[in-house]
């Protein structure tokens, strides 16, 4: 096995953004030193900007990394796939189940959510940043959805406007697995979590307008499922 000093530069980097991660959820941007991060990475500050000339580049690339979770080839083979009715349904249960799955029990995913609710108190910039790099696309592809719903048949009138609709389905996800977080769940489901999954979806793409028969149709929770993990 490889000891620290001879990894190579790039899993020396590498090593350093992912040990890194934990530091700025928990004091945020701002509140991080470098001697902080340094000490986190188990490398001297010199060694820390030799790879990262500052803090700012080094939170960027963090940002960067986020891209590469283990998620990112099932949520890019779900925005291949052709608006419909259906892949609004593999959306929205994609997204859900990603929320409130668990997913913050990983070390990874558990700082990241850390990051995005610490940037929602203070300036909001990280969230910016991953909305723009990783949700823009998912909006569209929803919006497109709707489109073909209505097309179908499969769509009902709403008074709710369209392009707000996909966030309303992220905010949804989002909520729960604040929710869900705590070692003691904040809200008492009663429920067991796949069961609070498909519930959460059901509402969610009636508040988005899907026809309820559409919805008994095309939403299979058993096999999509085996999509999110």
């Amino acid at each position: 096995m490889k000891g620290p000093s001879r990894l190579s530069s790039e899993e020396r980097r590498q090593a350093i953004v992912e040990a890194v991660r934990g530091v700025f959820a928990e004091k945020g941007f701002d509140g991080t030193t470098t001697r902080e991060l340094a000490k986190a990475a188990g490398v001297s500050e010199a060694l820390l900007y030799k790879h990262f000339p500052s803090k700012e580049s080094l939170y960027s690339t963090m940002l960067d990394d986020c891209a590469k979770g283990p998620g990112l080839l099932e949520y890019k083979r779900i925005l291949a796939l052709e608006p419909s009715t259906t892949t609004l349904i593999v959306l929205v249960h994609f997204l859900i189940a990603y929320f409130a799955r668990g997913c913050f029990k990983v070390a990874e995913k558990k700082a990241l959510n850390r990051l995005a609710v610490r940037s929602l108190l203070e300036d909001g910039e990280f969230v910016r940043i991953a909305h723009k790099r990783f949700t823009d696309a998912w909006v569209s592809k929803f919006e497109d959805c709707l489109e073909a719903a209505d097309k179908a048949g499969e769509l009902r009138d709403s008074l709710v406007r369209r392009d707000l609709r996909a966030w309303f389905v992220h905010h949804l996800g989002f909520a729960l697995m604040l929710h869900l977080h705590p070692r003691v769940p904040a809200v008492g489901f009663h429920v067991a979590r796949d069961t609070l999954i498909e519930e959460a979806v059901r509402f969610a793409l009636i508040g988005a307008g899907i026809k309820e028969e559409a919805i008994k149709r095309y939403y299979n929770p058993g096999a999509l499922s085996l999509l999110t993990g």
